[in-house]
Formats: structure tokens, sequence, C-alpha cells
């Protein structure tokens, strides 16, 4: 068996493989779903080939720029994991998680976002980091979710028109915390559809106006379709202001005849989170999904410096996924791997109690 980075000619038959696992004849294939794993001109994927030549396993791998305010991280991320049935129980997958983990370190990354929190994933110190707001939006929350504007000049809604690209990537642009997208790279998204796809649900695209036509919010919305879906429908991704997003959102619901639609809000969207919850919307605290791993702490520190304000002088020290963080006045602290992604990533999380009074920074 062969373990190694994939060709960009045998992405095909990566989606094919990937085809097989997740997909069945009411879906897309994962190739359109999912270009940046299998339509790029630089695979940073890999795979594992058998002696026959046969694709035995897949990893995709997606390099990717995380804003955080002015700090910008360099991330990876896993997805489309598949083994091919006659080549399961051969440790494929971990082996191959071990070389993307080292491809990240050799190519500067910091953090590796994983989109699985399995054994695979953990026992290899991929840790859950972080907490969102899980909000069920109801039809009778209709009402509700128009009040914030009422008093207002009102939005309008309606669906997305590609001459609204440009108003969209501001919108991302504006989030504190997002993945860089060129214009193309958020048209292609958009065009892609493909967390709708996963859930056998319909890809739609809201856009919130005010009075003066200006795109106020966005959201990219799965909704019931022709195929028995897989989820209730969920709102996958937004941004904009409070107060546009309800009025979108209330639209949606009315729009689509939706009896229920699911929505997160991060931790660090606190103004969305505090107008829904004193709208008397339905919610719940839930850990983020996924896993993240650590490439280097070191390097994540000093790529999150502007971020903040960040003392200097400190230094981390790895060894078998636990930290030895050096401060500058010459005190030590000794964090495992789960721990600093908890205190980096979750504002609510339990860690040493001597980390409340270092100058470890924050990322929360």
């Amino acid at each position: 068996m062969q373990l190694r980075a994939m060709k960009e000619t045998e992405l095909a038959v990566a989606a094919a493989l990937a085809d097989l696992i997740f997909r069945d004849d009411e879906q897309t294939s994962m190739g359109d779903a999912f270009p940046p794993i299998f339509q790029t001109a630089m695979s940073h994927s890999f795979g594992a080939f058998a002696e026959d030549g046969r694709l035995a396993a897949f990893m995709g791998l997606v390099p990717s720029v995380l804003r955080i305010g002015n700090a910008r991280l360099n991330v990876f991320s896993i997805g489309s994991v598949c083994t091919h049935p006659d080549f399961r129980g051969q440790g494929l997958a971990s082996r191959s998680l071990e070389l993307c983990k080292a491809h990240a370190d050799a190519s500067g990354a910091s953090l590796i976002f994983v989109s699985g929190d399995r054994s695979l994933y953990t026992r290899a110190h991929c840790n859950p980091f972080g907490r969102v707001t899980r909000f069920t939006l109801r039809h009778e929350d209709i009402g509700r979710l128009r009040v914030p504007h009422a008093a207002g000049s009102g939005y309008s809604v309606r669906p997305f028109e590609r001459s609204d690209i440009f108003a969209l990537q501001s919108l991302v642009s504006s989030r504190v915390v997002a993945f860089e997208r060129s214009v193309a790279d958020l048209g292609e998204w958009l065009d892609a559809a493909a967390y709708a796809s996963c859930l056998k649900l319909e890809h739609r695209v809201l856009v919130a106006l005010d009075g003066a036509g200006r795109a106020e919010a966005y959201a990219v919305l799965a909704v019931p379709g022709a195929a028995k879906a897989k989820s209730d429908p969920v709102v996958i991704e937004w941004a904009g202001s409070p107060a546009a997003m309800a009025a979108l959102l209330a639209d949606a619901l009315e729009r689509y005849e939706l009896s229920s639609l699911g929505l997160t809000v991060e931790w660090h969207e606190g103004e969305t989170a505090r107008l829904f919850q004193e709208a008397g919307l339905a919610s719940e605290s839930a850990a983020n999904a996924g896993t993240v791993y650590i490439v280097n702490a070191d390097r994540l520190y000093q790529q999150a410096q502007p971020y903040g304000s960040h003392p200097t002088g400190l230094k981390f020290t790895a060894a078998d996924a636990a930290y030895r963080l050096e401060q500058p006045d010459g005190d030590s602290l000794q964090l495992t791997s789960a721990e600093l992604a908890a205190y980096w990533f979750d504002p609510s999380a339990n860690y040493p109690q001597e980390a409340r009074h270092s100058v470890l920074p924050r990322l929360t």
C-alpha cells in the first residue's frame, strides 16, 4: 500500500470513491459539491493506493486563511474522508491523518479543522473546541422576528441575484471571524450547494434589503425539496445586521412554508444571540461541530498576535501533545493539547486554575 499526496489528475477517481461512500442517486456528485477538494488546480489531499493501482482511501485537505479581527491564521480543513470497503481495517485513515498533519506543519499552518469528532481524530489529539447557541425558529415566531425592525423603515427580502455578488462579499468581509474568500471563491461556493446536498435538502440564498435597496444581510438555507431529507431545514451560513437577519428568517419561514428552521450562532455573534433570545426564541447551548488540531502552538500564537493586545516573550515547548508555556517573568505553565484548545477557543471551558491568571492570550 502506497500513501502519498494526490495528483490533480487523480481527483476524479477520489470523487468517485467519495460518491460510493457518501452519495446515492438523489444526490449530486461530491466532485461537483466540493470543488475546493476535487476540482482544484493544486491538490493538498492524500490517498492510499493498493498494489493494483486502485484508490483504497482518501483524505481531503484544503488550505485557507482564517481571519480573526485583523489577525490572519494559516489553516487547513479535513473532509471527505473515506475508505473503500475492500480496504477497511488497515489503519489507512490514521496513517493519512499523520501525513496531513506533517504537510500542514511544513506549510506553515497553525491549525487543522476536522469535520468529524470520532475516535480516529480524538486519539490523534484533535480536540473539541468552542460552544455555540442553537436556535429553533418556528412558524409561530414570524411575528416576533419582525418586531426588531417594525419601528424603522423595514426590510424587503428576495432571492439572491448574480448582481448581488459584491454586496454579499462585503457582508462576508464584515464578520469578525471568517474564512477569507475572493469574489470568485464566494460565487463558486454559492453555486456548489455543498452542505445542502449532503442533507438531501435544496440550497437557497436570500438577501435582505433596506429601504434604499442596500443589502443588509444574507443567508444560505437548506430547505425541503423533492428528495427525502436527512435533516430538518437549517441556516447554513449568514452575515449582516441582526435586525435584517430577523426579517430575512421570518420571510424564509413563510416563503418556504417551514414549520421550523435551525440557526447556529457562534460565541462572537453576541448581538444576534441577544436579539433572538429577547424575542423569546427557543435555544440551547451546544458544542461546536467538529474538532481542531493545533499544528504548532508557537506559530498559532504568533499568527494571532494582531488580534487584540497580546504580551510578547511567550515560548511554547511541545512534547507528546502537551505544552510547556514559559512566560516572560520566568513562570511556566503546563497544558495538554485539549486544555490549550479549550483555553483558546472556549470562553466557558474548564482549564487549570493557574491559566486563569497567566499572560496566555485568548482567542475568545
